[in-house]
């Protein structure tokens, strides 16, 4: 039996509930680059290309777990909420639990069945098929941990949420990294024994390199331990889930849902599971589908710029690897394909995904308050909450997205010093950063698309910008002299057209009129602001100073002043905002006084 609790419980409203998220999500991130950039040191970009190859046909289905399920969970649960329907909120529970259970064995087999082929035939990639194998039972326990926090979600309780977040990613951290480690250090160990790596013989040893743990080590024998360890590195997402999943299953055991034996009391008797169960695929389908569309792009990646890429070099060869100056160097050809892919993928598509998983949180935090006003029909605050949602995204997406892109050699040359790739990656960054604040407005947009009901209106205009990314990718990456930064070029163009659709969606169908000056211009005159100012300080600094870290540091410093002068000079925050926040009441009247409110 699950434990209910008898006090009241409490109300998180949007901004509270989105910076739990934002707060736990940046953790994540923070974790997530621990993780990465000593990885990428200690498997090198090819290894990236196997980590990455796989992570792209786990990403979607991921995400119609993490992402596509929950959604429907958090909606169909804040409209019992909010009509008192506390018995269905937990039948709506009941089914999720067997309905996920179900989805998650179903992904785990898809993956361990396409595993193969899709390896071997479609990427032409078959060191990849480890990662595959090995990522597969995480979906299984991902499907466990959406049910709980689409549930939490839908009761305003983003706590569950965050507080699992971080502990799956420790986790990946903790025992990605140190199965990795020892992968190579067996495998070198067993060349130096055996002139064996993993039942590879290893006749030519080559040169050595320096690795960042290991120190001097032939190269053909880290080589060869590159598809296991990069293997052993995806292994601790697998674990990060099946413990963030303990995790959910205890907190819900011994604290419960908060929902009142009162409530219960005077809830109305809940529909029969079968008619809970129907309406929660209804809702789903569509949701699922958008979230499967928003991850195409990235097995149309996986699909076509590698293939793409071997096009270029037997089309020119001597024109792609001149094209990024010496990083190539030392590249056979047939590793190029799977080197460029993790510059891509494994280097600079990392920081890009930063900016919508922040903004993410606020669509997850923002969906049942709008679904809320959505069912009872109360316009004003519809609006309201659309409104600052935008307001909100628009003010961090842009000034982290464009400083990104400004810095993006900078932040890349300090991550992965030495890295002969990084000018590759930094090239990428730069276009894919400013498709990153594109991308972080349309994820909260579909969000409210869905609080109104229109959750089949994403899938299209996703449907309809990816649609244009695999042309631009099949023509772009195929020209010797762009290769890889067509994958750039695609993305950015992608997200241009999905948000433009989505916004002219989310005006049309909420019947509200929305200030595009006040919600997004204000924050994208400031951020560009921001974007220039970085830009000017490092050139000039890196000069004066001759140290990139200090000249980095101060250069993001005084983007970041500048950004928050002009943010508040144009008067971007209401009043509204600021309430919202933790001790929002005293910080509004601080900022009253200064007049620096809209």
């Amino acid at each position: 039996m699950v434990k209910t609790k008898t006090k009241t419980k409490t109300q998180h409203n949007l901004l509270n509930g989105a910076l739990i998220l934002m707060v736990s999500t940046v953790m994540v991130k923070v974790i997530g680059a621990v993780f990465k950039i000593p990885l990428g040191n200690l498997i090198g970009m090819t290894g990236m290309g196997y980590y990455s190859a796989a992570y792209d046909v786990y990403a979607p289905i991921y995400t119609i777990a993490m992402a596509g399920l929950p959604i429907a969970v958090s909606k169909l649960v804040a409209d019992a909420v909010a009509q008192e329907r506390f018995r269905d909120a937990r039948s709506l529970l009941r089914v999720a639990k067997k309905t996920f259970f179900i989805t998650g064995i179903l992904g785990f087999m898809l993956i361990a069945l396409v595993a193969y082929p899709f390896t071997t035939y479609v990427t032409e990639n078959p060191n990849s098929i480890y990662c595959m194998l090995v990522v597969a039972p995480s979906i299984f326990f991902c499907c466990i941990m959406s049910c709980y926090r689409g549930y939490y979600e839908g009761v305003r309780n983003m706590n569950p949420t965050a507080v699992s977040q971080v502990i799956e990613a420790l986790s990946k951290l903790i025992f990605g990294l140190i199965i990795a480690f020892f992968v190579i250090k067996t495998g070198v160990s067993q060349y130096e024994n055996t002139g064996m790596v993993f039942g590879t013989a290893i006749t030519d040893p080559g040169e050595t390199l320096d690795n960042l743990f290991l120190g001097k080590i032939p190269e053909s024998a880290f080589n060869a331990t590159l598809p296991y360890a990069s293997a052993g590195a995806i292994g601790g997402v697998t674990l990060g889930t099946i413990i963030g999943s303990i995790f959910l299953l205890i907190r819900h055991r011994v604290y419960g849902d908060g929902i009142t034996e009162e409530e219960l009391e005077r809830s109305v008797p809940a529909l029969p599971d079968k008619q809970n169960f129907k309406t929660l695929m209804l809702f789903a389908l569509p949701v699922v589908l958008g979230a499967l569309a928003q991850n195409l792009a990235s097995i149309i990646d996986l699909a076509t710029v590698q293939n793409q890429l071997q096009s270029a070099i037997q089309s020119g060869r001597d024109t792609l690897i001149a094209s990024h100056g010496t990083a190539l160097n030392g590249v056979s050809d047939a590793e190029i394909p799977s080197n460029l892919y993790g510059c891509y993928k494994g280097g600079a598509y990392s920081f890009y995904n930063l900016i919508p998983t922040l903004t993410s949180m606020i669509g997850i935090s923002a969906l049942p308050n709008i679904a809320t006003a959505w069912t009872q029909n109360d316009r004003k605050m519809v609006r309201y909450n659309i409104e600052s949602v935008l307001r909100v995204v628009s003010i961090i997406a842009m000034p982290v997205g464009l400083g990104i892109s400004a810095l993006s050699g900078e932040f890349l040359t300090i991550f992965y010093p030495g890295n002969p790739q990084v000018p590759i990656m930094a090239d990428l960054l730069f276009y894919l950063a400013i498709s990153g604040v594109l991308s972080g407005l349309s994820m909260p947009i579909t969000s409210m698309l869905q609080a109104i009901g229109k959750q089949k209106i994403p899938v299209i205009t996703v449907l309809t910008g990816t649609a244009i990314k695999i042309v631009l990718n099949i023509i772009l990456i195929g020209i010797p002299s762009i290769n890889i930064m067509g994958a750039a070029y695609s993305t950015l163009a992608c997200y241009v057209i999905i948000v433009i659709l989505n916004i002219i969606a989310l005006v049309r169908y909420s019947g509200v009129g929305i200030s595009v000056w006040k919600t997004v211009g204000k924050p994208t005159v400031a951020g560009v602001s921001c974007m220039l100012t970085a830009i000017g300080c490092s050139y000039l600094l890196k000069k004066v100073i001759g140290s990139l870290m200090l000249s980095t540091v101060i250069s993001v410093a005084a983007a970041g002043i500048i950004y928050l002068i002009l943010l508040f000079s144009l008067k971007t925050l209401t009043s509204e905002d600021v309430k919202l926040l933790p001790k929002g009441e005293k910080i509004e009247k601080i900022l009253a006084k200064l007049k620096v409110l809209g």
